[in-house]
């Protein structure tokens, strides 16, 4: 019996294609500063996270997959205290989102959100734009 390799192909292939689709309802969006207006967001797809920026216009540009990084990789490795902080971690280009533990601390008092965006600094949850 023969193995039809075509179905097989045609799913591969549409599975490759929906690792950024987004998931209805996914995306969360973040500002610089507590209830901001949003500059990224960050969404949940079919194979992985993406991030999106919004631009200038008023437009988001697509979206970008996120990798995510492990308590060996820079930075989590590389700045002390860190990674004890870190509940996960994602790269896209050169920006790392943090998602940080529900208790983490900085300097003795609890960090002002619970992300944070290198380069950028803390984001902050907010509505999208309509």
């Amino acid at each position: 019996m023969k193995f039809p390799l075509l179905p097989l192909a045609l799913l591969v292939l549409t599975l490759a294609g929906c690792q950024s689709m987004e998931m209805p309802g996914s995306a969360r969006y973040f500002s610089n500063q507590p209830d901001g207006q949003p500059f990224f967001k960050v969404t949940s797809g079919m194979g992985s996270m993406s991030m999106a920026v919004l631009e200038p216009g008023g437009t988001w540009t697509p979206p970008r997959a996120m990798k995510a990084i492990g308590t060996n990789d820079p930075p989590l490795s590389t700045v002390p205290g860190l990674a004890a902080m870190v509940q996960s971690a994602y790269r896209v280009d050169d920006y790392v989102f943090l998602e940080l533990r529900a208790d983490a601390q900085a300097q003795g008092k609890p960090v002002p959100s619970r992300y944070f965006l290198l380069p950028g600094g803390f984001a902050y949850p907010v509505q999208p734009v309509p």
